[in-house]
């Protein structure tokens, strides 16, 4: 992603953004990237612990650059530009994204932490600071948190008070992940598809499958021994499901679940008394049938000699039970063929409606720009590959090859354009 940052701040001439936000920065892999280009970096995180080892990471880093005596630098015709770094931790919301950016860019303190004032937002300036704003792999709600606070500063007024004075945002990258614990008000998003009636819904099972990259699954030995455990962890708890039935229609079969998982059963995430949530077991559970029965009927507190008798007939039959298995290996593997189709459409539904948003702003004269990239190639990067880039209409970057992968925007000039999944 850096090196796409690169050529697309670098496309401007003069260069017109010095100033970057990593949303959802872990552990700063990319904040220190997007330091080495110059820019001063506010790298947020909602886990501290994310946010303190980020910063240990940084303090390594610069004592290998003081060791070197060498740090890369730019120059502008402001002069040679060093690029800054601070991580803060904040749960991130739009409100709070403002807020935070606000308050990095008027905390005087940090003048000196970071020995440059061009970090700052001058009181005597009458023109906002331009903020691009990124997000590698922002799991679940928090890329369409970051897609509306950047419309929500798009849209205020330059003249506006408030929160968006002191900046304004000027672009964004920004790739998601983690489809699975999206808010369900997250889609459908775009004007097109809340119009349909009924307005379509993705259910918490199709969510789960957008995350899926079968294309990837036989490309080496581990890959397919990959494969074939995650399909096998959704057979063996799918054959578990009618045993949870049995057991859960039978008070005495089965212990109480807030008693044994210390929390209530939770409708948010799909569980209900027949559904509850098994969580996570490890690997070796899943060697076989038997295994993983006995780790299952343990962990749920399910008392399987007293519901025996009322249990399906292939619980008891092997040849019956591994029929059933195949069937519903197969069916799991045609629901994971459409897992791609699933997040292209949540993808295209982020597009159209941020185009749908900022083109209603082209009458202030704030042509932009908006495409999916490919950033990686999946085999050798992230199954999530797809960014959502939003720039101003005069950048015009060529094809980057990327991280083993081919970035290819396809830009014209004063439009919003749109260059889909390859």
């Amino acid at each position: 992603m850096s090196s796409y940052i690169h050529h697309l701040v670098h496309s401007e001439s003069p260069r017109t953004v010095w100033h970057a936000v990593d949303v959802g920065s872990g552990q700063g892999y990319l904040s220190r990237a997007l330091q080495e280009l110059d820019f001063h970096v506010l790298a947020l995180d909602n886990d501290e612990n994310q946010t303190s080892g980020a910063n240990r990471w940084t303090t390594k880093e610069a004592a290998r650059k003081l060791k070197r005596k060498h740090r890369s630098s730019s120059h502008t015709p402001n002069g040679t530009r060093k690029g800054s770094l601070t991580h803060r931790t904040v749960h991130v919301c739009p409100q709070t994204l403002e807020e935070s950016i606000t308050d990095w860019l008027s905390d005087p303190s940090g003048v000196q932490q970071h020995g440059d004032p061009g970090i700052h937002h001058s009181p005597a300036s009458t023109e906002p600071v331009p903020v691009l704003m990124v997000a590698l792999h922002a799991c679940g709600s928090l890329t369409v948190d970051v897609l509306r606070a950047f419309l929500t500063d798009r849209t205020r007024a330059p003249q506006a008070k408030g929160v968006g004075c002191l900046w304004k945002p000027h672009s964004l990258v920004v790739v998601g992940c983690c489809y699975n614990l999206m808010s369900p008000s997250d889609f459908p998003l775009s004007k097109p598809l809340r119009d349909l009636d009924p307005i379509p819904k993705l259910t918490i099972a199709a969510v789960h499958l957008a995350a899926q990259v079968p294309s990837q699954w036989l490309k080496d030995q581990d890959a397919i021994r990959g494969a074939e455990l995650a399909l096998r962890k959704v057979v063996y708890r799918a054959l578990l499901q009618p045993i949870l039935q049995v057991a859960t229609a039978q008070s005495n079969a089965i212990a109480d679940h807030a008693t044994l998982s210390g929390r209530p059963i939770q409708p948010s995430l799909g569980e209900t008394l027949e559904n509850r949530r098994l969580g996570k077991l490890n690997d070796k559970a899943y060697q076989d049938w038997p295994t993983f029965l006995e780790r299952a009927t343990d962990k749920l507190g399910i008392h399987l000699e007293a519901i025996n008798a009322s249990l399906p007939d292939w619980f008891t039959h092997e040849a019956d039970r591994l029929k059933l298995e195949n069937a519903l290996f197969v069916l799991q593997t045609l629901r994971c063929i459409l897992g791609p189709l699933i997040e292209t459409l949540i993808l295209l539904d982020r597009h159209d409606w941020i185009k749908q948003e900022l083109t209603e702003m082209n009458d202030r004269g704030q042509e932009v720009e908006v495409e999916m990239v490919n950033l990686f190639d999946q085999a050798t990067g992230s199954g999530r590959n797809v960014a959502l880039v939003i720039k101003p209409a005069t950048i015009c970057p060529q094809t980057v090859s990327v991280s083993g992968g081919c970035a290819k925007p396809h830009l014209a000039p004063n439009a919003i354009q749109c260059s889909c999944r390859d």
